[in-house]
């Protein structure tokens, strides 16, 4: 039986270590084993790393159904040079950085997953990303946290699109476009939440705005009350908010709820099903920077509404369909490996160029960042609506 507990590093970095006999270890050394797999018709084991439990309960569902849909299809066709795939499923709990290594080194160590999807948090991919680099095995997170890539980690591919971009584009047409001023800024102190207000602090300093009043926020908290009329008494007109979902949500609900009059934008958060059904109507008028909406006129995002529809009876929404590209790179990158195991498909997903997915299409820069794109939305009537689609170096 394994045993492993972590060991924090000078660094800061978590490092697990484990007490194994000699023999058992050289057994389990995850490349070896993949070595030898590579040569067999045995499955091709993936892993996914998803909040199952907690507050982001709903998030991991989504994860888990477009992941799972993916290894459905591509064993359905016959698998790769005929091998199955086998989807190995961990809860990291959510934003738990001790949920999340504790997930990614079951699916390392125990399961020998050749790459996993996921975390999605960015305090959870930090928090797994030493063992990446440790035991060679990529993985690919929606995490937007700008820190998430400028650590320089090979292991490390991102399928959205880095927040430094995202706040730029959403600034400046939030500024040229709308004209907004007398910005107030809310974000939730993560390093999600820090590096993405951050990212938008100093945009509005390129455009010379400074902000009336910056305010942050847990995950955990309820009442808004306080800091939304300190907002109003600091004579915002406007709130650009980077958050979590539950807090997207109460906010805007709270706006309305206090007859506040407040533009409000924000991340991708204000386009999910979750967000709209606790806040109702109040983020109508709402502007977001988001990879994805099911409404989205496109003819390739009509299809796969239909698709992920027949499969689960509902509409696709961000993480689905995020993580069913990210599955669908993952096995790309399979196919095209020199050799089946963590370096071989890192290698093949560093390699990605103009690959087409349901969102949008990848090209892995040297960061590791995928995604150069997105949509600025609006909401009218409860639902998202595409304003226009903006990309990095451009709008």
């Amino acid at each position: 039986m394994r045993k492993f507990q972590v060991e924090q590093r000078e660094n800061g970095w978590a490092r697990p270590f484990f007490a194994l006999s000699v023999c058992a270890a050289l057994l389990a050394t995850p490349g070896a084993a993949a070595s030898a797999q590579d040569s067999s018709k045995a499955p091709i084991p993936i892993g996914l790393s998803a909040s199952l439990t907690s507050q982001f309960a709903q998030n991991g569902k989504w994860m888990r159904q477009g992941v799972e849909l993916a290894v459905k299809e591509i064993n359905a066709a016959g698998g790769i040079k005929g091998r199955p795939v086998k989807l190995y499923v961990e809860d990291d709990q959510g934003v738990n950085p001790t949920g999340a290594i504790n997930a990614a080194i079951k699916l390392i160590t125990q399961d020998q997953v050749v790459a996993i999807v996921g975390p999605h948090f960015t305090p959870d991919i930090l928090a797994d990303e030493p063992s990446l680099a440790q035991y060679k095995v990529p993985a690919l997170t929606g995490a937007t946290g700008p820190v998430v890539t400028a650590k320089g980690n090979p292991y490390v591919f991102r399928v959205r699109l880095n927040d430094n971009a995202g706040a730029k584009l959403l600034v400046r047409y939030l500024t040229q476009v709308r004209h907004w001023d007398s910005i107030g800024l809310s974000y939730v102190n993560t390093a999600f939440g820090q590096g993405g207000i951050s990212a938008v602090k100093g945009e509005l300093e390129a455009e010379h705005i400074k902000p009336v009043l910056v305010q942050t926020h847990m995950d955990s908290t309820k009442d808004y009350t306080s800091q939304l009329l300190a907002f109003q008494k600091a004579g915002a007109k406007n709130l650009i908010i980077w958050t979590d979902d539950q807090p997207m949500g109460l906010i805007n609900k709270q706006i309305k709820t206090l007859g506040l009059k407040f533009g409000v934008a924000g991340n991708g958060g204000l386009t999910l099903p979750n967000v709209l059904n606790l806040a109702g109507d109040a983020t109508n008028g709402a502007y977001s920077i988001a990879e994805f909406i099911s409404n989205n006129p496109d003819a390739g995002i009509q299809a796969w509404d239909k698709k992920y529809k027949a499969a689960y009876g509902e509409e696709p929404e961000l993480y689905g369909s995020v993580y069913y590209d990210a599955a669908k790179l993952v096995l790309d990158a399979i196919k095209r490996a020199k050799t089946i195991d963590g370096k071989g498909v890192r290698d093949a997903l560093a390699a990605t160029k103009d690959f087409k997915g349901v969102v949008t299409t990848y090209s892995a820069a040297p960061t590791g960042d995928m995604v150069h794109s997105a949509l600025i939305t609006r909401n009218e009537n409860s639902k998202p609506t595409v304003v226009k689609s903006v990309s990095e170096g451009g709008q």
